[in-house]
């Protein structure tokens, strides 16, 4: 291990060393940058020198200054990144603690009020830990927690027997975040180190002239028939064109990325139903989609849903259950012998790596699709790729299957913790392998390695022209075959009865809740109106139904006041909630609260905080077909110039108005 040079990444996944230097790792420091120093010593081996450390300091310093991961760094840059995101998610989650809390029974669960959970960013969730001290015993519990539910904190203890003890009792509450997906990055490392993977994922180009072998003389989805992009990956993703390195489907909002990924699926089943091939999304939500789909298509004995064994049985959708691990209500994993059956395989990205003990052959897994690639921390994205790779006679690591890399970098990414390292950590392996040769635009893509879908059939074409035009270099084209023309009203609002974006320019006022999340309370008000003069207008020729409408609002606390508000006009259907709970979803009629009402300055620069990311910015603009309302105050959103672009676009057609109007 000492001769290894990334030895200390060799080690599994919580090398105990790392707790005697976590004190002085995480203190301040005033030392300047010097990433090359401080890689030249192993903290791991060394845990008590205290010039090591030093370095290593100085390495945390700089880490904001450090533009990209180069690949020399990888193994031993990624290693920190992760002890530093566990680290804060633990700070984080512990400002949640709660004392002298009474715990009350709801059947074979523990219930516990969290107040704090209305937070933006929480940071508590479904399979977290949960150490509950009782005080009248000072005796200790441990559980899980099974669900949330708005301030509720549902907990199952890992011993069901003590549940009664704890019953209406008063306990101390203690969160500690899970380490599962931590775990599995560790262990891509350790895999990534053995095999001398690092080179895989920085792919160069093959000069080699390539020959597609395989054609499709028959598509099996209607629309890819007449859709040229599509049909490109396809065919690239059959021929295997790009491996070994990724093949990359770049899919902007509403262009059929996920229709392009069931027709490769369909078609290398069709070519050759010997291939087995392993599907992974960061999701449920979008492996549920890829399954339900292809269930449409294949025969149900060939498709095989893998969900994890937190996964509540009644969040199954009923076609997919019977080709799920779901026995009786109950998850089991599949023994190798039956498992190697299965021809594909969907499931989460960490969900994929209890797939590791099975022990597979290396090249049993011919393709591996991975899905909302974008959303995923990189070490996330490589779990699958675990699975398929080892090491030949000349020490080189070898991929045993063509890799389908598919999403947007320009929607949301990673959710990552410690905002120092956002910049490193939360680059999604789609966004930093469309850095490398292969996936670079000169004159176009190299359709060899990535194709780019251009055909947006989701939107009308005004509400695409701002995302098109500062995302996506204006190439996206409207393919909607919506018949509806216009919402029909006699609303004084629509100032411009055939442009379908309306801004409504409302000067309202922030206020900042004890939990810290943000709320608007004019633009709750101005969000019901509109709501409720929508029920009494049309889509083209039919009335509006709530399921029609989704809000959007970039804080926890603003969708909980306009939820509250709506129901007090019985409008329950509607789908309210932040922008990342709208990543993947569309409707005909969109509603976006910005609440902000003041600016921030950093380094002499002002913004808008939350608001400045132009990812969230692109994906909340979007998630419309037909209307998108917008309610903010335009002197403070247009100090940034996408919301800027964004009221000039409205301006010139006529399209922006005042709540005075509704």
């Amino acid at each position: 291990m000492a001769n290894n040079k990334n030895s200390f990444i060799g080690q599994s996944t919580h090398c105990t060393s790392f707790g005697v230097c976590k004190q002085i790792l995480f203190r301040d420091c005033k030392a300047p940058a010097a990433l090359h120093e401080a890689l030249k010593h192993h903290l791991i081996e060394h845990p008590k020198d205290s010039n090591l450390c030093r370095n290593y300091i100085k390495l945390l310093k700089s880490l904001p200054n450090i533009k990209k991961i180069e690949s020399k760094y990888y193994l031993t840059l990624f290693k920190i990144l992760l002890y530093m995101e566990y680290h804060e998610l633990e700070v984080n989650i512990a400002k949640h603690s709660l004392k002298n809390q009474t715990v009350k029974q709801a059947s074979d669960t523990l219930v516990i009020t969290v107040p704090t959970l209305n937070e933006d960013n929480s940071c508590i969730n479904v399979c977290d830990m949960v150490r509950l001290y009782l005080l009248s015993k000072k005796r200790t519990y441990y559980g899980k927690i099974k669900d949330i539910v708005k301030e509720n904190v549902y907990v199952s203890l890992f011993n069901m027997s003590q549940i009664s003890e704890l019953s209406n009792c008063i306990v101390n509450v203690y969160f500690i975040p899970s380490s599962w997906t931590i775990k599995c990055c560790h262990y891509v490392l350790f895999i990534m180190s053995k095999y001398n993977l690092v080179s895989l994922v920085y792919p160069k180009i093959d000069r080699n002239l390539y020959f597609y072998s395989k054609s499709v003389s028959e598509w099996i989805n209607e629309s890819v028939a007449v859709n040229p992009e599509q049909q490109v990956a396809v065919i690239s993703i059959l021929n295997n064109s790009a491996y070994p390195a990724p093949y990359i489907l770049f899919g902007p909002p509403g262009t059929g990325k996920t229709t392009t990924l069931v027709e490769s699926i369909c078609q290398i089943r069709k070519h050759d139903k010997s291939k087995h091939i392993l599907v992974c999304a960061s999701s449920n939500t979008a492996a549920d989609e890829i399954a339900k789909r292809l269930l449409l298509i294949l025969p149900s004995k060939d498709i095989f849903r893998m969900y994890a064994a937190s996964k509540i049985v009644d969040n199954i959708d009923e076609t997919i259950n019977p080709s799920s691990n779901f026995v009786n209500n109950m998850v089991l994993y599949l023994p190798k012998d039956i498992f190697i059956l299965k021809k594909i395989v969907i499931t989460t990205l960490t969900s994929c790596a209890r797939l590791v003990k099975l022990n597979l052959r290396s090249d049993h897994f011919s393709y591996v699709f991975i899905d909302e690639a974008s959303q995923s921390i990189e070490l996330e994205s490589l779990i699958p790729l675990t699975l398929v790779v080892s090491q030949n006679e000349r020490n080189e690591g070898t991929m045993h299957a063509q890799v389908v890399v598919a999403g947007d970098p320009h929607q949301l990414g990673p959710i990552i913790t410690c905002k120092r390292i956002t910049h490193l950590l939360g680059t999604s392996f789609l966004e930093r392998l469309m850095e490398c040769e292969p996936y670079k635009k000169s004159d176009g893509y190299n359709s060899r390695y990535i194709t780019k879908l251009i055909r947006n059939y989701r939107s009308k074409e005004a509400i695409l022209h701002i995302p098109n035009e500062l995302f996506y270099d204006n190439e996206l084209l409207c393919c909607s075959d919506s018949n509806i023309n216009n919402v029909t009203s006699n609303w004084s609002i629509l100032s411009n009865s055939t442009f379908p974006i309306i801004f409504l320019a409302v000067k309202g006022n922030e206020r900042r809740m004890t939990n810290h999340s943000v709320y608007n309370e004019k633009e709750v008000t101005v969000i019901t109106e509109c709501t409720k003069k929508l029920m009494h207008a049309k889509l083209g020729t039919r009335k509006i139904k709530q399921n029609d409408i989704g809000i959007i609002a970039p804080f926890k606390e603003q969708t909980v006041r306009i939820e509250e508000s709506l129901n007090m006009h019985k409008l329950k259907n509607i789908t309210v909630g932040t922008v990342e709970r709208f990543q993947g979803q569309e409707k005909e009629i969109i509603l976006l609260s910005t609440v902000r009402s003041k600016s921030f300055e950093h380094d002499g620069k002002e913004h808008l905080g939350f608001l400045s990311n132009p990812k969230r910015f692109n994906v909340a603009l979007t998630r419309a077909k037909n209307l998108l309302i917008i309610v903010g105050n335009p002197s403070i959103l247009c100090k940034d110039r996408y919301w800027n672009a964004l009221w000039e676009y409205c301006k010139e057609n006529n399209a922006c108005n005042t709540d005075e109007n509704i």
